[in-house]
């Protein structure tokens, strides 16, 4: 009875080890590979227009953002432009682990620019990550960032001043 228990432990044992090295590599690149989901879900969309999403990874290219100087775009980490009606907008992407500061912006005459009026005022629907927001000015880079160490939601409430 010993031999026949022995055999069958030593004739299934290199499948137990197997499953086991293949459980344990799944886990071992999941840790290492330091991307993580970020589904953004932006809401209190009042018009149908374009949605730019812009993620910035650096505080010093947001914070000396100059949104009237043509070269800015080339300081933005990852942008989208995204078709959207009335109500929730929600995208999902994959991000390395770091330190991020989402803005959005809502063209709804389609003329792919944020309109200001003569006083600098937004005229058309912005949001920021964390939903800051400055007073009479746009939130710095520390005041909206987050920082992505796993996969996370993030929900966006666009606001108008006008």
């Amino acid at each position: 009875m010993k031999n026949i228990i022995l055999t069958i432990v030593l004739l299934i044992s290199p499948f137990i080890i197997d499953a086991q090295n293949q459980i344990e590599n799944k886990e071992s690149k999941l840790f290492l590979t330091n991307e993580f989901i970020l589904d953004i879900e932006v809401v209190e969309i009042l018009k149908p227009g374009n949605l730019f999403i812009a993620i910035w990874n650096s505080s010093v290219a947001f914070n000396d953002f100059n949104r009237k100087d043509a070269n800015a775009k080339t300081n933005i980490f990852i942008g989208y432009k995204e078709r959207v009606g009335l109500g929730i907008f929600k995208k999902s992407i994959i991000l390395p682990k770091g330190v991020y500061l989402i803005s959005v912006y809502l063209d709804s005459n389609f003329n792919n620019k944020l309109d200001y009026n003569f006083l600098g005022i937004p005229k058309e629907q912005y949001g920021f990550s964390n939903n800051e927001m400055g007073n009479l000015r746009r939130p710095k880079f520390n005041e909206a960032s987050f920082e992505l160490i796993n996969d996370s939601s993030l929900k966006i409430i666009l606001r108008s001043i006008l």
